[in-house]
């Protein structure tokens, strides 16, 4: 293998190196955006369920005026 062959290596497995370091941080911020949207989520689930739909009634069907 000559120089030019072992250079072109070399840079493929940093490039691949490269993307999969991305990849991994890309999921990371994915991961925490959805930790961050759940926790901004949790009070709603826990709210009173005063002014929910009846079980059984069409859902969505009609707007709740008072919540």
């Amino acid at each position: 293998m000559d120089l030019a062959g072992m250079a072109a290596a070399a840079s493929d497995m940093k490039a691949a190196e490269t993307q999969y370091a991305a990849s991994i941080k890309v999921m990371k911020m994915a991961l925490d955006t959805q930790k961050a949207g759940l926790s901004v989520l949790s009070p709603l689930n826990s709210a009173s369920t005063a002014n929910r739909a009846a079980e059984g009634a069409m859902k969505g069907s009609m707007i709740d005026i008072l919540a």
